[in-house]
């Protein structure tokens, strides 16, 4: 369950050249086709409150459920959160952890936050968060990893990378 992909292993995560030099119009594809994918999610996590998945450097690509005015800063949040989560988990682990097995797990009292990362070789490294209410963390976690899963594998193998 735990499986290991070769684009996540210990590398330096960085965009190719080719697509860094127009990432306006790459981040604009990849979030406008990953939308549909985050609002599907609804139908397997009923209770989800919000989804939203940005860059690993803090850009957004594409949310829902999140006021307007609130997803330029979610998205940095989440960029912040994860990097200091993946440095304690490199740090306690041993070196063993890898951005693809790392996850944050938040509880609000009143639901949970799931943050998973997926990483792809030529586009670089990307941020999956989704909330919800009335879910066991437990699966909530399962559900997003999963989700993040589905969207890495979609994004290596469709022809939105070109």
């Amino acid at each position: 369950m735990n499986e290991q992909h070769s684009d996540d292993q210990h590398m330096e995560v960085r965009i190719a050249p080719e697509i860094a030099e127009h990432w306006d119009i790459w981040s604009k594809v990849i979030g406008r086709t990953a939308l549909p994918r985050l609002e599907a999610l609804r139908e397997t996590i009923p209770t989800m409150t919000s989804a939203i998945l940005c860059t690993a450097d803090g850009m957004n690509l594409c949310a829902i459920g999140i006021e307007q005015d609130n997803v330029g800063r979610l998205a940095a949040l989440n960029s912040s959160l994860f990097a200091i989560a993946a440095s304690e988990a490199e740090i306690v682990s041993d070196g063993t952890a890898s951005p693809q097995s790392t996850m944050v797990h938040m509880s609000t009292g009143q639901g949970h936050i799931v943050l998973a990362s997926l990483v792809l070789s030529d586009l670089g490294q990307f941020l999956l968060a989704i909330s919800a209410k009335d879910i066991p963390l437990g699966m909530l976690v399962v559900q997003t990893r999963q989700a993040a899963e589905d969207i890495r594998t979609w994004l290596k193998e469709k022809s939105v990378l070109g």
